[in-house]
């Protein structure tokens, strides 16, 4: 969860050229306390979980050759978000995996899309990458309803691929200010 955090503040300075002091344009010159120090009003974000998913896949194409691996193409067939923000459930969508490095490094793009517990539809996009045991994505969710706060927000999620290729367990984060 550490790695993440610092992951994500990472990007946050990146790609926020707003909260960079003068002078400063690149994160790699930055830390979170010499933010603070040179920007007072500055606050280190933090990660607040707001769902857990489990999304089924199904019938996996057969693998597609791609430079240093294969690409595997999935129908996303029904799953389920829980948690505080968000509740409801995945009706369907499409996974689209790339094993590359003899496994070593999987990259991944979900697209699912469902309703919540009160009827609110919604399509999620997930893209990532990491490993199959531990895999980072951007999260970019289209909603309406009581949580379309959440379609503005900066989303990631933490996800892992079950050792069969039939479930992705995903936990969803929101990066907020202290």
């Amino acid at each position: 969860m550490m790695f993440l955090t610092r992951f994500l503040v990472a990007c946050v300075l990146a790609i926020s050229s707003t909260a960079l002091p003068a002078g400063q344009n690149s994160a790699s010159n930055l830390s979170a306390s010499n933010l603070s120090a040179s920007n007072p009003a500055a606050t280190t974000p933090r990660l607040v979980k707001i769902f857990t998913a489990t999304i089924n896949l199904e019938n996996f194409q057969a693998p597609i050759p791609i430079q240093g691996g294969q690409r595997l193409v999935a129908k996303v067939n029904g799953g389920s978000l829980r948690g505080q923000a968000l509740t409801g459930t995945i009706i369907g969508g499409i996974s689209v995996i790339d094993i590359i490095n003899g496994g070593q490094t999987i990259v991944n793009a979900i697209r699912s899309f469902g309703s919540t517990i009160d009827g609110t539809p919604f399509l999620i996009e997930e893209n990532g990458i990491g490993s199959q045991a531990d895999n980072f994505a951007r999260l970019v969710l289209s909603i309406g309803g009581r949580q379309a706060n959440l379609a503005n927000q900066f989303l990631f999620t933490e996800a892992s691929l079950s050792a069969d290729r039939k479930v992705v367990s995903t936990t969803g984060y929101q990066l907020v200010d202290r």
